[in-house]
This record gives structure tokens, C-alpha cells and sequence, in this order.
């Protein structure tokens, strides 16, 4: 196994959840070991991870939670044993801002210990997003709070406005996207959608792409 772990960091609204819970739901397949979510996201009650660990489970992905304490703002319980073992694949859903992302920033000795992919997922429609200034201002608070090294930050865009998606306003955004980025020296390293828009963003673009469930819209059917 190349990469013990896997941070998902960025702004509320980014997205960044369903991407984790995604990502974790992939490797839990794929992985000859237990995949574990930890849901780091302190600043962003209206949609967690934890809200729909049922669903997770039910895709053998385990849930570092506290369940006595299931809505305070607390630390999961055992994320240092979890660092330390080395038959576990940790996906960490982090931040939210840099007061959240802080969170995280306690554990960066333990995980440059171990293989780290950190993803800074944008969605470029939101607030914090929408130019180059924000997106540096925003990206530069995050990885200090967050303790992320130096030059292993990737980044996932994943443009997104709810009923007002299209999939010529995904492709709009991420090129839009991938031009300020440019002016960061960062680059994208895939787009993720929707399994709903795909098919048709596909006959628009040809780039490395992340196909999602939305586990959002599951939480209310």
C-alpha cells in the first residue's frame, strides 16, 4: 500500500465531505486493509460525515466517532492509535476553515510518519473561491493551520451550485478554475461530479475525473 493516509481539507461548502466519504467507499474496495473515516469537520454541522455513517458502513468503511458526544464539537476518539497502526487506511474529511483545519494540525508529526496524500478540494462557485486572491488567502491560512508540508498539496475542484448545476456550468468553472490556479503555480488534479452530470461533462472535457455518489441527498429520501 503506497498512501497510509488521505486528508480532504477545504473551505464550508467546498464539498469535501461527499468527497471523502467517496474516496473511503472506493478504498474500502479496493484496499486489502479496514479503511477508516475520521470526521475532523468541527465548523460545518449542517452536513458531517457522521451524519450518514450507516451508509458507510453498510460499504465496510469504519467511523472514528464519539457517540455519547455525537454533536459536540470534540475530537474523535483514538485518532492516535489509528495513526500509529499500520494495518488501517485513515481518510480524514479536516477543516472546513483554519480554525478547523487546526484540528488536524496536532497530528502532522504522526503523519509524516506515514504516506499522506492532502487534497484541497474548491468549488470555485462558493465564497472564498471565486478569484485568485481568495483562493490564495483562503489556501494559505488552511495549510499552515493544517501543518501541511511543503509542495504535497493537490488539488480537487469540484464546481457545484445544487438544482442550478449544469454540466456546461461545471466545465465553465473548472477551466475558469484551472486559469487562476495557473497563477498559483498549482495545478488540478482531477474534477469531481456528480454521477448524474458525468456522462455529459465527459463529452465536454477530457480530464482525470472523480465520479460521486451524493450521500446528501440520501439523507433525505
Amino acid at each position: 500500500m503506497s498512501t497510509h493516509n488521505f486528508v480532504l481539507i477545504g473551505e464550508a461548502g467546498s464539498g469535501k465531505t461527499e468527497i471523502a466519504a467517496n474516496l473511503a467507499l472506493r478504498l474500502a474496495e479496493d484496499m486489502p486493509v479496514p479503511v477508516c473515516l475520521i470526521d475532523m469537520d468541527q465548523t460545518k454541522c449542517m452536513f458531517r460525515a457522521r451524519d450518514f455513517s450507516s451508509l458507510l458502513e453498510k460499504g465496510h468503511v469504519h467511523m472514528a466517532v464519539n457517540p455519547e458526544l455525537w454533536d459536540s464539537p470534540l475530537m474523535p476518539q483514538g485518532v492516535t492509535s489509528l495513526l500509529k497502526d499500520d494495518s488501517i487506511c485513515c481518510v480524514f474529511d479536516a477543516g472546513g476553515n483554519a480554525v478547523g483545519a487546526a484540528m488536524l494540525g496536532q497530528f502532522a508529526g504522526l503523519m509524516a510518519e506515514k504516506n499522506t496524500s492532502y487534497y484541497y478540494v474548491i468549488n470555485p462557485c462558493r465564497a472564498f473561491s471565486g478569484t485568485v486572491g481568495e483562493i490564495r488567502e483562503s489556501l494559505d491560512a488552511i495549510m499552515v493551520s493544517a501543518r501541511v508540508p511543503a509542495g504535497r498539496l493537490e488539488v480537487i475542484a469540484n464546481p457545484y451550485m445544487g438544482g442550478y448545476t449544469t454540466a456546461e456550468l461545471i466545465a465553465g468553472y473548472y477551466r475558469r478554475l484551472e486559469q487562476d490556479l495557473a497563477k498559483l503555480d498549482l495545478s488540478i488534479k482531477c474534477l469531481a461530479v456528480s454521477k448524474t452530470f458525468s456522462s455529459r461533462v465527459r463529452k465536454q472535457m477530457n480530464v482525470p475525473m472523480l465520479e460521486l455518489d451524493t450521500f446528501v441527498d440520501k439523507l433525505y429520501v
